[in-house]
């Protein structure tokens, strides 16, 4: 393990379990800004509603039923 990974490791194990959770929930809320950053750009501004599920679509479109189930909801929000 480098020095970086272990002070890292160190930093993870000292805080507390809200203190994760807090951390997971901004990292997840910075990747969708990401991704809907990266959404625009590729087609330009959508509406809130459609945005949010091409963002959806981003991340959990590798998988056939999800991607089946937002396509549909896309078919009726981008209308």
């Amino acid at each position: 393990m480098s020095i970086v990974e272990e002070a890292y490791r160190k930093a993870i194990d000292a805080m507390t379990p809200a203190e994760r959770i807090e951390r997971m929930v901004n990292l997840n809320a910075w990747a969708r800004e990401v991704i809907e950053r990266q959404v625009t750009a590729e087609q330009g501004p959508l509406p809130p509603e459609e945005l949010k599920w091409r963002v959806a679509l981003w991340i959990y479109g590798g998988n056939p039923h999800s991607r089946q189930l937002i396509e549909e909801v896309l078919t009726r929000v981008s209308n």
